[in-house]
């Protein structure tokens, strides 16, 4: 039997890992993160060229999106919300994201999504009919990336 198959313990469990944001040039833990993903939507350009029966696609650019489920428990982006429409300016935003699993033998990835923008700012909420802790989803933009670090081969793949 072959040993190149997929191994469950070099898949990355989604509650492996860290998130930092960077807001004003100032660094700390996203330690009210939930749940973040991140992704590229590629725009594609599909043509039928003269003397081509299939339509041909061509890749000419991507939008940066994603989503975030966070805890109601920090002010950060209020105060940035804030200043955005008091003044007309709104400071950058880049989170950094850490993927690692100690039991997988890919290793690790970091990624920093560059002026990222969220379109949900919460202001605040109560709700009478619960206790659970107080949440809120977003969704957000972001510009570009910076990848510090990429995923390897398994282990039996090398």
């Amino acid at each position: 039997m072959s040993d190149n198959y997929t191994q469950l313990r070099d898949t990355i469990s989604a509650s492996e890992g860290r998130a930092y944001i960077t807001i004003d040039g100032q660094n700390r833990e996203l330690f009210e993160v939930s749940k973040l993903s991140a992704q590229f939507d590629m725009t594609i350009q599909s043509r039928r060229l003269l003397n081509h029966r299939m339509t041909q696609h061509k890749a000419i650019g991507a939008e940066g999106t994603g989503s975030m489920t966070m805890y109601f428990m920090n002010s950060d982006m209020l105060k940035m919300a804030v200043q955005y429409i008091r003044r007309g300016t709104y400071g950058g935003i880049s989170i950094q994201v850490h993927n690692e699993d100690e039991q997988s033998t890919i290793g690790e990835q970091d990624v920093v999504l560059l002026n990222v923008l969220p379109k949900t700012i919460p202001i605040t909420l109560l709700d009478d009919s619960s206790t659970d802790p107080i949440t809120f989803d977003t969704d957000f933009t972001f510009d570009d990336i910076n990848p510090l670090k990429y995923f390897g081969l398994p282990e039996n793949y090398r």
